[in-house]
């Protein structure tokens, strides 16, 4: 079991997408506003998570979201605020290459996550309702919890889709399995020819999961709420539809009777 202690949840914001294509959310103004009921959550929830830090990458002002923290952290949870600006980067590379920069300054300069053992990183425009359920359910040795789907459903019925990835919105880590294996990705692979961090943190897991203590799946399916930051068939995905909470039972019963079944 992750300690409270132990444990840090990154939250990682970009407020002002500054160009950036394909962004469900492009208002500034309701990007904010959004990070700041997420915050208010998380602050208000999940009694395990003790130590949250809000790493926002835009240079945006925080004024407004850390007024409204003081205000709704009545359990006295610890909260560090990081204020970057480092989207200068080529559009055509990417959030994925923005969310790993961010990563990268947000531990450099973070205190609290120097003083956690683990650090939960969390997509700070979405929630996961269930948060305290996963971390209660993960054993308390591992370097990297996440949860990928790997399967050929999409080939065999013709359908668009990839089987094989990893879920980017929350996954855990140590700090030391960052500095090895993380750490510097940014740079290091090809974001602008189309590669996802989706894609890279599956294929991490795929080269590491027989050398590493790296668990691949959560025990429980997870419940995310809010909008997907990219577009399907031209329209934002909402966690909340009745359609996305339906593939989550789907996907809840079979990890109970057929675990093996990474849907």
């Amino acid at each position: 079991m992750i300690l409270e202690t132990d444990f840090a949840l990154l939250l990682t914001a970009s407020v002002n997408p500054n160009g950036m294509p394909g962004v469900s959310q492009p208002d500034p103004a309701d990007r904010e506003q959004t990070y700041i009921d997420c915050l208010s959550h998380y602050l208000r929830n999940d009694p395990r998570v003790r130590k949250i830090v809000f790493a926002e990458n835009s240079g945006w002002p925080l004024d407004r979201i850390q007024q409204s923290a003081a205000i709704n952290n009545e359990s006295s949870k610890e909260i560090e605020f990081i204020s970057l600006n480092c989207t200068d980067f080529p559009r055509e590379k990417g959030k994925s290459y923005g969310e790993l920069l961010l990563m990268d300054k947000a531990l450099e300069r973070s205190n609290l996550i120097r003083s956690s053992r683990y650090v939960g990183k969390m997509t700070g425009r979405n929630l996961l309702l269930n948060m305290t359920k996963i971390l209660d359910s993960a054993p308390g040795d591992f370097e990297f919890l996440c949860d990928i789907r790997d399967h050929n459903l999409y080939e065999f019925f013709r359908l668009d889709g990839c089987g094989h990835h990893c879920d980017s919105r929350f996954f855990v880590f140590a700090a030391d399995f960052h500095e090895r294996y993380l750490r510097g990705s940014h740079a290091r692979f090809p974001f602008e020819s189309g590669y996802m961090i989706e894609g890279l943190l599956y294929d991490l897991v795929k080269r590491t999961e027989k050398t590493e203590r790296v668990i691949k799946r959560f025990n429980v399916e997870p419940e995310f709420r809010g909008l997907a930051g990219h577009f399907i068939r031209n329209k934002s995905k909402d966690y909340g539809a009745a359609r996305e909470i339906l593939k989550r039972r789907i996907r809840s019963c079979s990890r109970r009777v057929a675990p093996w079944l990474h849907i």
